[in-house]
């Protein structure tokens, strides 16, 4: 039974060695390319799953990613790139994403971080498209309840946060449709997530939870979710069919009509 066979593309050869090295350990093959061109010679049936960095000379990882995906339609690709600045690197990354990458990382990564992408690409391929949702949720019980309702519908893709920090330190943000955020959590809250979000990326829909109304001020705190950018609000607690069927709103809403 031959290994899984992973096609690192980056024009450092460092790079490619020092993954090829970490990728081994996980009983891992690995082809290694300097340029896209050469990378595009080896043909899907050698590649389970493409590996590649965005910024290169020639043919970079944007038209690559467009070529392996009309050419190769199922290997997944993971993106990844170190960028110039905060911004840039996740503009890149945002791009990546909506040519077709599967999975963004951010350098520098870790190789545990980058074989669980792998294995969940793996698992995963052949699904087609899904939509992206970010929960965020300091409640491990809560987000495991919540993540069991998309897991159970089909057709999404859920990255988990247990604070807002987390949330926007993560690569993962990147290319989100949806963001289902807890308003109270400790450090920064949802309404802190929600603001920024908005901020930074604006096409993402976003829908706001809490509970408890103990006193007028929860429910104060729950509308200033929309007044900072919610695109809607959803009282704790809920059942798939409530959730679903605000999730199907604000995805199919007309942009024009998002809460600004």
């Amino acid at each position: 039974m031959r290994h899984t066979r992973i096609l690192i593309v980056d024009d450092s050869p460092t790079v490619c060695q020092f993954l090829a090295r970490g990728l081994a350990q996980k009983q891992y093959q690995t082809l290694q390319a300097v340029r896209m061109e050469e990378a595009l010679s080896y043909g899907s049936a050698l590649v389970d799953l493409v590996i590649t960095d965005i910024i290169m000379p020639g043919m970079d990882g944007y038209e690559g990613i467009q070529r392996i995906k009309k050419n190769w339609p199922d290997v997944p690709v993971i993106a990844m790139s170190a960028g110039s600045g905060e911004n840039a690197r996740d503009n890149t990354l945002l791009k990546a994403r909506n040519i077709g990458a599967d999975a963004i990382l951010q350098k520098p990564f870790s190789i545990e971080l980058l074989a669980e992408k792998i294995e969940y690409l793996l698992k995963r391929r052949g699904m087609g498209a899904t939509t992206r949702v970010l929960l965020v949720e300091d409640s491990k019980v809560q987000r495991e309840v919540i993540k069991r309702m998309f897991d159970k519908a089909g057709g999404y893709e859920v990255f988990e946060a247990e604070s807002a920090e987390q949330a926007l330190g993560s690569a993962d943000i990147i290319g989100v449709d949806l963001m289902v955020t807890d308003i109270f959590m400790p450090g920064e809250g949802g309404l802190a997530v929600i603001h920024k979000l908005r901020g930074n990326w604006p096409h993402i829909r976003i829908i706001a939870i809490s509970g408890g109304f103990k006193n007028t001020s929860d429910e104060k705190s729950l509308a200033a979710a929309g007044v900072v950018g919610a695109d809607a609000t959803l009282k704790k607690p809920f059942d798939s069919s409530a959730l679903f069927e605000i999730v199907n709103d604000v995805l199919h809403r007309n942009p024009a009509s998002v809460a600004s």
